[in-house]
């Protein structure tokens, strides 16, 4: 009922408070028109594990092309 395939995109950087993402995403959905109920978002610091990149046990390259091919896709993979 709640999960299906991102419409949008949401590139986190560590710091911000959750109240803060919210409202953003809030802000986004109402100035575009967008219905809550039907905007998924894709969440990088959720689906990538980035620790990993740091501690060197995937290669960056890999990471890259990963993370871009999943960024790009959004909104058009499940169609």
């Amino acid at each position: 009922k709640y999960v299906d395939c991102a419409n949008t995109i949401l590139s986190y950087t560590w710091g911000y408070e959750i109240k803060v993402i919210v409202l953003t995403l809030v802000a986004k959905c109402e100035t575009n028109g967008l219905d809550m109920k039907k905007t998924y978002i894709w969440i990088c610091c959720l689906c990538n594990n980035q620790h990993r990149i740091s501690d060197s046990e995937v290669l960056f390259g890999v990471f890259r092309e990963t993370f871009h091919s999943t960024a790009t896709g959004v909104g058009r993979l499940c169609q």
